[in-house]
């Protein structure tokens, strides 16, 4: 009988070395030093079963090549640091305000090892995590008492649900806001059990509008920053001291989701004034919440500011051990909050330095950007423009800053997606790609500066 030949396909499947075999091998040795053994030979199979699927030869560099990168994707995260050079300084999509090297090297000889975030140091027994910014608090913003929870929505909820729960919270009708991600205010009361009682319009709400609505369902009066957007022309909005006054007279308190947590006067940065969260509290606000990575400008969290008497309330709220942060936000607000409370925040708080540095400042970082691209001016890559820069994080949503970009010729899109592939985020206007320059950090130079000379002409 004659002998089937073999077909080269089966001799190639044939030939694929057993998985033992590979492991034992000197470059997959180091893979299992790096990833553990078990880890590499349940990636080295699945690659010797597409190589069946396919039916094709073992090669020993593509196998590393492969299992090596399936490695690296299964065993890393996709956050990664980027560039922001878009201008917006609290960029929500780009993690919103970043937090200075020395201020987390502050948090880390907290948070590196073990700490007192539930023991009290004077009796030597269990304490209370929420009382760790109660003094800090105090002294900054004049209140009796303060909680941090995972993030402005959670505070609001977390105070809604131990004031108000099952019964009518009164609202503006044009405070009724969306934030980012489709997250709205009706939905945040009532997933904190209160019920919403729209007031007034769109466009115009008087004190008299809630006066007239209150009732003995009534439990609260909710005052919400217009995050995002703003209204304007004939509009009509209370004082806080006059929602004040009708609250005290009718003896339900005063909540107000601030949302941007508004530390210090913006005025001298170039926005409108606006009250700040101490001078909420001394009006007579009864609590405020507002996130602590917007104009804070620590990592994210929510913090709730009032009186001893609510703030009680929602500790002992059940709601409060779900909604609750760890060590690290504790450490990172904590001495965000004390470069405040000592003045250094221009010099310790990432966003107050860019908010302060003058526009000679910024155009000559960004002549020493673009310096030595181009020997000839006529092919210069480059050139510095003047611009506008936005606050963010729904801040100040009708206001900009001017400020100083770098104005890259070319397709826009093109050279917007070629800086992204270097983890650097412009931005296009009016059909121009620019690298904001108030927006860079430190780190940030170096690399915007080689990816500008990449992008360089070359010359002759």
């Amino acid at each position: 009988m004659a002998k089937t030949a073999i077909r080269p396909v089966d001799s190639a499947l044939r030939a694929l070395p057993a998985v033992e075999r590979i492991l034992s091998a000197g470059p997959f040795a180091a893979l299992a030093a790096e990833f553990g053994r078990d880890r590499v030979k349940e990636h080295v199979v699945g690659h010797l079963a597409s190589l069946r699927a396919a039916r094709a030869p073992y090669d020993e560099t593509s196998a590393l090549d492969a299992v090596g990168a399936a490695l690296a994707n299964a065993t890393s995260s996709t956050l990664r640091r980027v560039v922001n050079a878009t201008g917006v300084i609290i960029h929500t999509n780009l993690g919103r305000a970043p937090v200075d090297d020395a201020l987390l090297a502050e948090a880390a000889e907290i948070v590196s090892g073990y700490s007192n975030l539930e023991f009290d140091m004077e009796s030597g027994e269990r304490g209370a995590r929420d009382e760790h910014l109660t003094a800090l608090c105090r002294a900054l913003f004049g209140c009796e008492a303060a909680v941090l929870t995972n993030n402005n929505a959670a505070g609001t909820m977390l105070t809604l649900a131990a004031t108000a729960a099952g019964r009518e919270v009164l609202v503006s009708r044009g405070e009724l806001v969306e934030i980012g991600g489709a997250f709205r205010v009706p939905d945040v009361i009532q997933q904190g059990g209160a019920k919403l009682r729209e007031v007034g319009t769109t466009n115009r709400t008087r004190a008299r509008d809630y006066a007239a609505a209150i009732t003995k369902k009534t439990a609260a009066i909710l005052r919400v920053h217009r995050s995002n957007f703003d209204i304007v022309g004939f509009t009509e909005t209370p004082e806080i001291a006059e929602l004040v006054e009708l609250a005290r007279a009718k003896r339900i308190p005063l909540l107000y989701d601030e949302g941007s947590g508004r530390v210090v006067d913006l005025a001298r940065y170039g926005f409108a004034t606006g009250a700040t969260l101490r001078e909420l509290i001394a009006g007579g606000v009864d609590v405020v919440t507002c996130s602590t990575d917007k104009l804070i400008g620590a990592t994210q969290g929510g913090l709730i500011l009032g009186s001893d008497a609510i703030v009680a309330r929602i500790r002992r709220h059940p709601l409060m051990r779900a909604l609750r942060v760890g060590k690290e936000t504790y450490a990172i607000v904590a001495a965000t909050l004390r470069a405040f409370a000592t003045q250094k925040h221009e010099e310790r708080i990432p966003i107050y330095r860019m908010l302060a540095t003058p526009l000679d400042a910024l155009r000559a970082r960004a002549e020493a950007l673009i310096h030595g691209i181009s020997t000839r001016p006529e092919r210069s890559l480059a050139r510095v423009i003047e611009s506008r820069c936005a606050l963010g994080g729904g801040t100040t949503p009708t206001e900009t800053i001017p400020s100083i970009a770098i104005e890259v010729p070319g397709s826009a899109s093109e050279t917007y997606t070629r800086f992204l592939r270097q983890s650097i985020v412009g931005r296009i206007v009016d059909d121009r790609f620019t690298l904001e320059v108030r927006t860079l950090l430190g780190p940030d130079l170096p690399l915007c500066q080689k990816a500008l000379r990449e992008s360089a002409p070359a010359t002759r």
